[in-house]
């Protein structure tokens, strides 16, 4: 619910500030009472005052007691440079609303100024990404956008991007284009990776099942980590040990055939919250305990207080806070002095093992 309350604040503070843009709202204009404005965009009193509380804070518009909100009389927002936030679907979504996305916006706008910037956040899906931001920040004039990136863009239209004269940072795209001159800030998951399977072999497991998804730009180096650690340490056939999920959307109904098998994983390394929740609810049904039946370490959880066990999990609140602060901080100064020097930050996750994972009830030598 709070992140969902989260997204509408958001979305609330865009739709002001696109009316201030296209001067629906003018400076020095009072606005309409907050009841009033509740009522319009269809949000309680209590989320709308926290939006408009953001532009405040932004020096957009300001209170008067016993008088009213006002649009603010210096710089004009549609005067500003406009920035774009970009974030697929799936993220961005009102009504697939994600978890991660309140923490992806937190960070992006401490280090914009929006009485410098007129921000507008913009999603797409995937295969048409050009289609569907890429046309929409030509159409609305964008200088600067910072986008959440994945495998699934097809190239071309990422060669668009880079041609189409926005100053682009794009974020998650470690190990992608790397010929297209884009700055980029990633986090590299590759060590907890690594991480996670050493510390579950040294507690004893041999039955690990490594649970990811279909599409994942990791997919050749999972693999190559479970073909190693096979081989190193006597476990199940590596192909045996992966699963992969459909994620389009996620579809986790194998889990429990997966739980149920006499031969069931002692330890599941997982890929994120979502997953988490679905491991956590599928082994309560079982009626399996975390960790004295099966151990979880998640390689990302932007959730960590929300589970039945503390999960052993980076700390993907901080990483990408900061990431994406240091994101924000170099699209300001793009625009500040209209220069496309590119940065390449790549943030290293480690795990911070919790209680979710502890040494199976009795050692297996083999997992044959």
């Amino acid at each position: 619910m709070a992140v969902l309350e989260g997204l509408k604040q958001n979305q609330a503070r865009e739709v002001v500030l696109q009316r201030i843009r296209t001067g629906d709202y003018r400076p020095g204009q009072r606005l309409p009472s907050e009841r009033e404005l509740a009522l319009d965009l269809e949000l309680s009193h209590l989320t709308l005052r926290r939006a408009l509380k953001d532009l405040v804070d932004a020096g957009l518009i300001v209170r008067k007691p016993r008088v009213g909100t006002f649009v603010q009389e210096t710089r004009s927002v549609e005067l500003a440079d406009r920035v774009a936030i970009v974030v697929p679907e799936y993220i961005g979504s009102p009504d697939r609303a994600h978890p991660f996305f309140p923490i992806l916006m937190r960070g992006i706008m401490s280090g914009l100024d929006q009485r410098d910037c007129a921000v507008s956040l913009i999603s797409y899906k995937y295969p048409q990404f050009w289609h569907d931001a890429g046309e929409a920040m030509l159409a609305r004039g964008v200088k600067g956008a910072i986008i959440w990136t994945d495998s699934g863009i097809p190239e071309d239209q990422m060669v668009k991007l880079a041609e189409s004269g926005i100053h682009a940072i794009l974020l998650n795209a470690w190990g992608l284009w790397p010929h297209l001159r884009f700055s980029t800030v990633s986090i590299d998951f590759r060590i907890p990776m690594r991480e996670a399977m050493q510390r579950l072999v040294d507690l004893g497991h041999r039955r690990i099942l490594w649970l990811t998804y279909e599409e994942t730009r990791y997919r050749d180096f999972e693999e190559k980590l479970m073909l190693e650690f096979a081989r190193k340490y006597d476990l199940a056939d590596p192909e045996k040990m992966i699963h992969r999920l459909p994620d389009d959307p996620p579809d986790f109904s194998s889990l429990p055939s997966l739980l149920a098998d006499k031969r069931r994983p002692t330890a599941i390394v997982i890929q994120d919250e979502i997953s988490a929740h679905e491991v956590f609810r599928t082994c309560q049904q079982l009626g399996l305990s975390v960790p004295g039946d099966v151990s979880l370490v998640a390689l990302a959880d932007s959730l960590p207080r929300s589970h039945m066990v503390p999960l052993s999990a980076p700390d993907t609140i901080g990483l990408w806070t900061g990431a994406t602060g240091r994101a924000s901080e170099h699209m300001r100064y793009m625009m500040s002095h209209d220069d496309d020097r590119l940065i390449e930050i790549s943030l290293h996750a480690t795990i911070q093992w919790k209680a979710s994972t502890d040494k199976p009830r009795q050692t297996e030598r083999s997992a044959s």
